[in-house]
C-alpha cells in the first residue's frame, strides 16, 4: 500500500500545482471558507473506498489505474485528504 500512498500524494501535489499554475491562484489567497467547502466528506471518502474495493475485486486493472479512474472527478485537495485518511485507516 505504500506505493499507492506515494502515487496518491504525487498525484494530488501535481494536480494542485497544475491547477494553481493555470488559474494563477496563489495558495495564500485561499480563504478558510473555500477550504471548508472543498473538504472531503465522510460520504465521499467511503464512496471512493467502496468503489475502489469493488473495482479491484472485479477488474484486472492495476490499483493505480483503478484509482486514477475514480479520483479524476475530485479536486487535488480532496485527493490529498483521501490519501491521508486512507493511510491512517490502513496503518
Amino acid at each position: 500500500m505504500s506505493g499507492l500512498k506515494k502515487f496518491l500524494n504525487r498525484r494530488a501535489e501535481n494536480l494542485a500545482k497544475e491547477k494553481n499554475r493555470k488559474s494563477g491562484i496563489n495558495t495564500e489567497d485561499i480563504n478558510e471558507k473555500d477550504i471548508e467547502e472543498a473538504d472531503l466528506t465522510d460520504d465521499e471518502f467511503w464512496e471512493i473506498s467502496n468503489q475502489f474495493m469493488s473495482e479491484r475485486k472485479k477488474s484486472n486493472k492495476s490499483e493505480i489505474e483503478i484509482l486514477q479512474n475514480i479520483l479524476i472527478k475530485y479536486s487535488p485537495l480532496k485527493i490529498q485528504q483521501f490519501a491521508s485518511r486512507f493511510e491512517e485507516l490502513n496503518k
